[in-house]
């Protein structure tokens, strides 16, 4: 230890103490992987990893940390262990959505958060409105069809201004296509979050439709088999004579056709038409005894069958099917005509 004398007084100086150096935060981040919230009323699986920085980059944090989940209400209390590589998995009901993860900090690394979750949104058919999967509800080959759907928060507020897009997938051998989509269409939604989109019948497959989400609410997107029709139809179609007698034969003749796109309406061929009848004031339809109970329509479209005849009778020429849904395993739409024959 120096000593100096300096005026008489005994001066000594002291060495320098050390300073002792602040503790370094070491911070600390959640990454979390992309949520798919395939149905608004499930459970969601989140993953993801924690990471830490100690001066050499970002690094997996050490297992055994605890990520918490928060909601907004407070009551969500689901948490998940972090394991080897810093990665951590949780599997729970999200409810209205906007889910939080954190962990806490300990000694120099800070806590952290991250919004894992996006208030769910929900891209649904509305019935009472009148919407379907399709409208109509059987797209016809080659003519327009419109998808209608309404875009809201799970928790009530109508999206407006959000893009809505339509995709179209070949049919796959093993359902839900995973790759091969194609956009067809897109449009914005309204004030009520309603959304109309056109586009073409052309080939059958799959529909989707999409919002991406943003950076309030959550991507969603839901899938359908789509199917085409042929529409079909009677040209000329005749019950006759006209008036008939009781327990007379009808001649029933007509032509059935099928219209396309690129050719119009078109005869068909080797098709069978059966028959129907309906009582004059009676809404059942009736079985009537006719040759070889109906017959093939020939390479020109045309078809004939002789029918006996009850009494005063709405007469029905029918292809597929007497009634309008269609055969969902058949291209072309059922085709119905109708002559009513007095009976004297």
């Amino acid at each position: 230890m120096p000593v100096a004398m300096s005026g008489g007084m005994l001066v000594v100086g002291l060495a320098a103490l050390p300073v002792q150096a602040a503790e370094t935060e070491i911070p600390q981040r959640i990454v979390v992987d992309p949520v798919a919230t395939q149905n608004w009323d499930a459970d969601v699986t989140v993953t993801g990893q924690v990471q830490q920085n100690r001066g050499a980059g970002w690094v997996a944090a050490p297992a055994a940390l605890v990520v918490h989940f928060d909601g907004p209400d407070g009551e969500l209390q689901e948490t998940a262990t972090v394991q080897s590589g810093g990665r951590f998995r949780a599997t729970f009901f999200p409810g209205s959505g906007n889910i939080v993860a954190r962990v806490a900090g300990y000694g120099q690394v800070t806590g952290t958060s991250a919004r894992v979750i996006g208030w769910i949104s929900r891209l649904y058919i509305d019935n009472v409105l009148g919407d379907r999967e399709t409208n109509p509800v059987y797209p016809i080959r080659g003519k327009a069809f419109e998808v209608r759907r309404t875009l809201k928060a799970v928790r009530g507020e109508a999206l407006s201004a959000r893009k809505v897009t339509l995709w179209w997938a070949p049919k796959g051998t093993s359902g839900y296509p995973k790759t091969g989509w194609k956009q067809v269409g897109s449009s914005t939604t309204d004030a009520k979050g309603r959304v109309k989109i056109r586009a073409t019948a052309w080939t059958a497959g799959w529909l989707r439709t999409s919002f991406a989400g943003d950076a309030t609410y959550t991507k969603v997107e839901s899938g359908y088999p789509f199917r085409v029709y042929y529409k079909t139809g009677f040209a000329g179609f005749n019950a006759s004579p006209e008036p008939a007698r009781k327990g007379q034969y009808l001649t029933l003749k007509g032509r059935l056709m099928r219209w396309s796109s690129s050719a119009g309406w078109q005869p068909v061929k080797g098709k069978w038409v059966g028959a129907k009848y309906r009582l004059k004031g009676q809404t059942t339809l009736r079985t009537p005894s006719c040759t070889n109970g109906g017959d093939a329509t020939d390479s020109a479209g045309w078809f004939q069958m002789r029918c006996k005849t009850p009494a005063d009778a709405t007469w029905m020429a029918y292809y597929l099917s007497p009634y309008a849904s269609p055969d969902t395993g058949k291209t072309d739409l059922p085709a119905q005509a109708t002559d009513y024959v007095d009976v004297r």
